[in-house]
């Protein structure tokens, strides 16, 4: 049975502003994944969403990850590399630390497996980092913040605004209880770039564009 079409947030928006044939070679890792890549910022992943969890105030995980990686010698090259890319951006998110606002919110980590969102068929990977709930003038608030990492396809600020847009979406169909979805607590940290996205507030139009590339990207899986 053919695999559905399945695609990561950040590679959605990466793809809704690619060429061509960066189009195509997103939708063929996504249909066949693997795990070297899925996995490839694991350490800095982890240590990162457990700093922020704490509200920036351990940050010990990750100088402890630093010293544990700078300590390993694997003999592949593709190991070697991936380990240092790891230890970059755990640097980097050192070096910006004062640049990130939880907006006063409490922050906790989001779950390993989180429900997933579906636009025509394509299902969504949203897995946001860490959740992000306060109280706001009306009642409870929430959120969701992203992390990306490849330092070779940064985010920029349409980009970050599509995964900020279908992070709220994800808030209202997977938060509903916990209170009212906010914009500006949907914010995307791209490590790589060294640079924080506040969340936007106007979603209405970004959606449509999500709904319009999820089309597309269903039209082109079978070709992949």
């Amino acid at each position: 049975m053919a695999k559905p079409p399945s695609i990561s947030i950040n590679k959605l928006a990466e793809f809704m502003f690619a060429g061509t044939s960066r189009q195509r070679q997103i939708l063929k890792d996504c249909k066949y994944p693997t795990d070297f890549k899925g996995m490839y910022y694991k350490e800095a992943d982890e240590s990162i969403s457990a700093a922020i969890a704490s509200n920036l105030e351990d940050l010990s995980k990750i100088t402890n990850q630093i010293a544990i990686l700078e300590q390993m010698s694997p003999e592949k090259l593709g190991t070697q590399r991936r380990i240092t890319s790891n230890i970059d951006a755990l640097e980097r998110f050192m070096g910006m630390v004062d640049d990130i606002d939880l907006k006063g919110s409490n922050p906790s980590h989001g779950t390993h497996a989180p429900q997933k969102l579906t636009f025509y068929g394509v299902s969504i990977s949203v897995r946001p980092q860490v959740l992000l709930k306060g109280e706001g003038k009306k009642g409870p608030v929430v959120g969701a913040l992203k992390l990306h990492f490849p330092r070779q396809y940064s985010l920029q600020d349409q980009s970050a605004g599509i995964v900020s847009a279908v992070l709220q979406e994800w808030c209202k169909a997977c938060l509903p209880d916990d209170g009212l979805a906010q914009g500006d607590m949907c914010c995307v940290i791209d490590v790589g770039a060294k640079k924080v996205f506040p969340g936007v507030r106007a979603t209405a139009a970004r959606l449509k564009d999500v709904e319009s590339a999820c089309q597309n990207i269903a039209a082109l899986w079978p070709t992949i």
